[in-house]
């Protein structure tokens, strides 16, 4: 039994990605820009074969001590955890006016100093929380439902993609978008920023994802205060340093920050976090057509990003082998 919840955690999370990054390649291709859609291609390429990898390493060889498994007591807490989360997160977003990135950071931080032991359920919840309230969810029982649904596929992925940022989010996103479908919210469409927009966007997704790195591996807080922290300092000073866009900037920020929380196991150093923060604002960019308000969709790019990355580095280790 625990076998296959294992198997039905691993497909969402699978799922979502690939779907998601697919959006994004569609969008280049519309837009005539064939050697970025080269570039698009193999990320996902990277992606396929580091998931294929996750799943031989992760769950088929771990199959006898997943069937012998069981579910407890700390499953369920995991799982209240990320719908509190939830519906915290939104309420501090939508009915005290505070944004969605800022009520998400100010979870991520409170919920490591006040419940350390359930910070990580939490602030998946608080990705589920950041949806857009005026658009598609509009009363708290379509929240609650996408926090359900997060919840379950929390608990059933708890054995997948150990030490990869934005996983946490990825499950959000699942959460939202299996709301969206079953209750018939549409999502929203947002237009590919331009050039003017879209450098500043590379320049503080990359800053996002090292700075979070850096506290997470570097200094020795968690990761989820870590990107809590960024999240929070992004949300608050960005929109008041650029008033056009900032908004934008600051949803960038977060987004990247998911990236920098993945382990050292994952992600060696900053200079290979840089570029996952290249890859997400990339993904970010040309995917903004495609399944905007549903909470979870930056983490999802970050998740897809850094498991691409480290995919396109066990290829090249590989290939080195080979030729030495």
């Amino acid at each position: 039994m625990a076998f296959t919840i294992g198997i039905l955690g691993f497909a969402v999370l699978v799922l979502m990605t690939v779907v998601l990054f697919a959006s994004g390649l569609y969008t280049i291709l519309n837009l005539g820009f064939i050697p970025l859609a080269i570039v698009k291609a193999l990320i996902i390429a990277a992606l396929l074969y580091e998931k294929r990898t996750e799943w031989i390493t992760s769950i088929a060889d771990s199959r006898k001590e997943l069937m012998e498994g069981s579910y407890n007591y700390e499953d369920f807490w995991n799982g209240f955890s990320v719908f509190a989360g939830t519906l915290v997160t939104f309420l501090l977003s939508v009915d005290f006016g505070l944004g969605a990135v800022v009520a998400a950071g100010l979870v991520g931080v409170a919920s490591t100093v006040i419940f350390p032991k359930y910070d990580v359920p939490l602030y998946c919840g608080s990705f589920v929380g950041m949806a857009c309230g005026q658009h598609v969810y509009v009363t708290y029982f379509h929240i609650v439902v996408a926090g359900l649904l997060a919840a379950l596929v929390f608990v059933a992925s708890r054995d997948s993609f150990d030490g990869f940022g934005g996983k946490l989010g990825t499950i959000a996103f699942a959460g939202c978008v299996g709301a969206a479908l079953l209750l018939g919210r549409q999502l929203i469409s947002d237009p590919v920023p331009g050039w003017e927009v879209s450098k500043y966007l590379i320049i503080y997704s990359i800053l996002g994802a090292v700075l979070t790195f850096m506290l997470n591996e570097r200094l020795g807080h968690s990761a989820v205060i870590s990107s809590g922290l960024v999240g929070l300092t992004g949300g608050l000073l960005l929109p008041v340093m650029y008033p056009g866009f900032g908004g934008a900037l600051a949803v960038m920020v977060i987004c990247a920050s998911f990236a920098g929380m993945s382990s050292m196991g994952r992600i060696p150093n900053e200079g290979v976090m840089a570029l996952a923060g290249i890859f997400c604002a990339l993904v970010f960019i040309y995917t903004s057509p495609y399944l905007g308000g549903a909470g979870g969709k930056l983490g999802t790019i970050a998740f897809g990003s850094v498991i691409s990355l480290h995919g396109m580095m066990r290829v090249h280790k590989k290939l080195t082998a080979m030729l030495s």
